[in-house]
């Protein structure tokens, strides 16, 4: 018989999630999933366009981040990078790259840079690589005449967020993954009512992000703030992060000449746009990295809301017919497949016990026969 599972949230978590369940060959019967979101699923509307999975730059930067997460996690970003590379092979180009980041500090702030490599979890792969201007220069040229400190951080990379997310979706009906927009969901206990209606599920998967927070007291809101720009006159080729005393910006090249930007990070769910102070700080150090970056098209700057628990780390919760995936904060497309990878195992588990258990036959009955 065909397990019904219900993911809640058609965000980055819940189609990545939708993916890892649906997998061919996963399961012995092949399951019905449905993919609820209270919105739509088109990328033209506000409510998409401002989504974290929409805004975020999309870096994947196990080094990087090691300097705020804990070893479990780097291991787990680093094994997202290969889910990624996966379905890279399964989607038409979603734009993923591996060819390393490098960290910049123009030379009055020489010491922030060293004291942010210091910090740099050490891993048995891959090491920081400290670049003289030289070496800079065959990276990325156009930094070489301004920066002469710099440090290649192996291995990281990034994709097109806008593209998977549009990309995934394609696979998912591909798979016969049911799409179902303008759901809403309210959930109470292990039951789930969508638009009013008592849903029936062997499991349900939990991926609303702020909207769980009615289940998940403790998660809070935490802004970001980025910029979206085009420019024929400015050529990276891979994630740059800008070390300074107020922020720590990154770029992100993208395709067709596209760059986002970001440095801000508030604790606030405020749904409002972006500050002056947030574009100038943005624009002026955009300008400090580049200065071709002045004629630059400014494409949009927007503001999002990702969720996060007290310690910042992502958490799976179970409980019999319900699995809970949230707080991923800043760090979704860096840990999300290999949390959804976990998903999609704790699910089979849970569903082989309860089989199990609906096979077992009843104490009496054993007691009886044995008499």
């Amino acid at each position: 018989m065909r397990p019904q599972l219900i993911i809640a949230g058609g965000g980055l978590m819940g189609r990545l999630c939708a993916l890892a369940l649906s997998e061919p060959n996963l399961w012995p019967a092949t399951p019905r999933i449905r993919l609820l979101v209270q919105g739509t699923f088109s990328p033209n509307t506000a409510a998409v366009q401002n989504a974290a999975a929409h805004v975020a730059a999309a870096m994947l930067a196990p080094l990087a981040e090691s300097v705020l997460l804990d070893s479990s996690l780097v291991d787990l970003a680093y094994r997202s990078i290969a889910l990624w590379h996966n379905l890279q092979q399964q989607l038409p180009d979603f734009a993923l790259q591996q060819r390393g980041s490098i960290l910049l500090a123009h030379p009055q702030q020489q010491h922030l840079l060293q004291h942010f490599v210091s910090q740099i979890k050490r891993h048995a792969q891959y090491q920081p690589q400290w670049l003289n201007k030289t070496e800079l220069a065959a990276l990325e040229p156009a930094l070489a005449d301004r920066f002469l400190h710099s440090c290649l951080l192996p291995a990281e990379g990034q994709l097109d967020n806008q593209a998977f997310m549009s990309l995934s979706l394609q696979l998912l009906k591909q798979r016969g993954v049911s799409l179902e927009a303008q759901s809403q969901v309210d959930m109470q206990g292990n039951q789930l009512r969508c638009n009013g209606k008592l849903q029936s599920a062997d499991l349900i998967i939990d991926c609303r992000g702020l909207g769980a927070k009615p289940q998940i007291s403790a998660l809070r809101a935490v802004r970001g703030e980025v910029l979206r720009v085009r420019s024929t006159a400015v050529t990276l080729s891979r994630p740059v992060r800008l070390l300074h005393p107020r922020y720590a910006l990154y770029i992100a090249p993208k395709p067709n000449n596209i760059f986002v930007i970001g440095a801000t990070e508030l604790e606030s769910n405020e749904q409002t746009a972006p500050s002056v102070r947030s574009a100038l700080e943005l624009l002026s150090a955009l300008y400090a990295i580049d200065p071709a970056f002045a004629e630059a098209e400014i494409l949009s700057l927007q503001a999002s809301a990702r969720p996060a628990l007290p310690d910042n780390k992502p958490n799976l919760i179970q409980q019999p017919g319900m699995i809970r995936v949230n707080g991923l904060h800043r760090h979704g497309f860096l840990l999300g497949p290999a949390l959804a990878e976990q998903v999609a195992q704790a699910a089979i588990a849970q569903l082989q016990h309860k089989e199990a258990a609906q096979c077992a036959p009843m104490p009496g009955l054993l007691k009886g026969v044995n008499q």
